[in-house]
């Protein structure tokens, strides 16, 4: 059965020309009411309140079924067509809370738009006053009261398939923190007709009495016009103090349930869409696992902010930026495209028993600001990882820890001073990372303590933060004239006491037979820990073969020149840059200008061997 019309809007009744103010001296005395309640240029005005607070309720008049037909593109204030959406609309924003921010102002607009609607379906035309809405204030609209009107472009408010009369007034101008005008124990002019609606949905949303209170049954004709009045301060102190997005100040003011429609027409340029998704979980194994995309761009991956310990943009929070283009199956169906996964480790220095809050953003592709996912914020708390065996190397410096991009953040684990002096303590690292590679070898190594050291693949690189474009490039004699170490690490592990010191986790680098000067390095039974080339401690080679390059056995045979990356002479050796070492006995030159000096490669080992007997 068809819904019968049977609605009440007391507001538009003054301005209902097929129901005349009466005599016109009547007109002049309301009009002249009118300007009693006028503020200055900026400031909240809202909709006059028709009677006093406890006068019977007046009779209903014709309730609106949604969704309408088509946005109305021109609204008529008394008698003259003004354009909704770029006319009257920024217009009555400016007159109504022009001073307001602009989540404030987009409330204020999706409310004057749905009393507009409301008028036009019922009246064909709405007055100007504050009996309806202000249009004619003297005061010309900004540049944010156009972006206002244009981010809820055609948008305006419903519940229970019924148009929703948005009340509004000014409010209490003395805002409480809560934002709540009757905190504050004034409750004597419009605030009284507020209503706070916060997490409310159904029958506990509370109805204003400057309209029709319905009785609570969804299934009365026009249950739903009535959702409660928004205060004009309120809604200022919610967006300045608290952060509130145009839907959480509907939401505030009209309930929990209501919703906000979109009317279509050749004026309505439908809005920018904010980025959605959802923070699935936070696992202290597997870190933290969700999706983010922009439904204005269905396929475009998006960008996602995880902000720790603050929310995006405070001065306490750490931010970082992930991608959301991971392959999701479950999402293929549910929004229409499948590569919107995204996901992060947890930081290492987080990872220490205590709660630490979380925040997840998605970050729309049209630059509107970031929205923050469903799930978010949380809170987690994880126990600190298993060590992994090795030994401890001193970072040397703050500038030590930038150029080998190490992060006390990302990569760093807090210990007990007992637990940290447990773990034996090595050469400390050098002040920077030297990488080389041979020519047609895409093999990258790292120079260490006069050890070469393999950087296995380029995710190994990558978490490094190691560069290929930065590595020097060697004869295959030079580097294979270093003895080979262990591979370089997966990734950085760092640790701290409670004093300032940083160290770095790593194996020892140990020539073939050990080092009978290092207790980290054992000698093998018959030898006196002193050979010169081979592998280190990672690198066993018990065949006698040759390793090539890359680290894998050679066939045994001497090579007839330095290039094929077999054992040469130690006469022919290498280079290190300026500086590298700790002995100032064996400061090496002849890198100044970027070239390496022919011949110091096996000055280089020597010198890591004499840094450790002396040690």
């Amino acid at each position: 059965m068809p819904r019968v019309p049977l609605l009440l809007l007391v507001s538009l009744s003054a301005c209902d020309h097929a129901q005349p103010y009466g005599e016109e001296g009547e007109r002049g005395e309301f009009e002249a009411g009118l300007s009693d309640l006028s503020h200055k240029p900026g400031d909240p005005r809202g909709l006059a309140p028709p009677r006093d607070k406890g006068a019977p309720l007046p009779e209903p008049l014709a309730a609106i079924p949604t969704p309408i037909g088509e946005a109305y593109c021109e609204i008529v204030v008394e008698g003259v067509a003004r354009a909704t959406e770029t006319d009257y609309l920024p217009h009555v924003i400016t007159c109504e809370n022009g001073g307001a921010k602009l989540e404030a102002l987009k409330a204020q607009a999706i409310a004057a738009r749905s009393v507009a609607y409301y008028a036009m379906i019922n009246d064909g035309q709405i007055c100007d006053g504050q009996g309806c809405q202000v249009y004619s204030c003297g005061a010309q609209p900004q540049q944010i009261h156009y972006d206002a009107v244009a981010a809820t472009s055609g948008q305006y408010l419903s519940y229970n398939d019924w148009l929703t009369y948005a009340f509004y007034v000014a409010g209490d101008n003395q805002q409480p923190a809560s934002c709540i005008d009757t905190d504050n124990g004034n409750v004597a002019g419009t605030e009284q007709y507020v209503t706070f609606n916060e997490g409310k949905t159904v029958y506990d949303v509370e109805q204003t009495d400057l309209g029709f209170v319905f009785p609570e049954d969804l299934n009365s004709n026009g249950y739903g016009q009535n959702r409660g009045c928004m205060s004009q301060w309120g809604a200022r102190c919610l967006e300045n103090t608290k952060g509130y997005g145009v839907t959480d100040i509907m939401r505030f003011y009209y309930g929990a349930d209501i919703e906000i429609l979109q009317a279509e027409g050749a004026c309505v340029v439908k809005p920018n869409q904010p980025a959605t998704g959802t923070l699935d979980a936070v696992d202290c194994a597997t870190g933290i696992a969700g999706w983010a995309w922009d439904s204005d761009h269905a396929d475009t991956p998006v960008d996602a902010i995880v902000s720790f310990m603050a929310p995006q943009g405070d001065a306490n929070a750490i931010e970082v930026t992930v991608s959301a283009n991971e392959h999701r199956e479950d999402l293929c169906q549910a929004i229409g495209s499948c590569a919107h996964g995204l996901s992060l480790a947890l930081p290492r220095s987080l990872l220490d028993g205590a709660s630490h809050p979380l925040y997840v953003y998605g970050v729309d592709v049209d630059g509107d600001g970031p929205a923050q996912l469903d799930g978010s914020p949380v809170q987690f708390a994880c126990a600190p990882p298993p060590l992994p065996p090795g030994v401890r190397r001193h970072v040397p410096s703050p500038e030590a820890l930038t150029a080998w991009s190490l992060s006390t953040f990302w990569q760093l684990t807090k210990l007990d001073d007992a637990a940290l002096t447990a773990i034996p303590e090595w050469q400390a690292i050098a002040a920077a990372p030297m990488l080389v590679q041979v020519v047609g070898d895409p093999t990258l190594w790292l120079v260490d303590a006069g050890f070469r050291r393999r950087i296995a693949s380029a995710e190994v690189a990558a978490a490094w933060q190691f560069d290929p474009a930065t590595a020097q490039t060697i004869p295959a004699a030079d580097l294979m004239a270093m003895p080979q170490g262990t591979d370089v690490w997966p990734a950085p592990y760092l640790v701290q006491g409670t004093g300032p010191a940083i160290y770095m986790l790593d194996d020892p680098q140990c020539p073939p037979g050990g080092d009978p000067n290092d207790p980290l390095c054992p000698t093998a039974p018959g030898t006196d820990g002193d050979t010169g080339s081979g592998t280190g401690s990672g690198g066993e080679d018990p065949s006698g073969d040759v390793p090539t390059t890359d680290g894998s056995p050679g066939s045994g045979e001497e090579p007839t020149s330095s290039s094929s990356g077999g054992p040469v002479d130690s006469a022919s050796g290498g280079a290190l840059p300026p500086g590298y070492g700790q002995d100032e006995g064996c400061r090496l030159a002849g890198a100044a200008n970027g070239g390496l000096a022919p011949g110091l490669w096996l000055l280089a080992l020597a010198c890591a061997r004499r840094r450790r007997r002396s040690a």
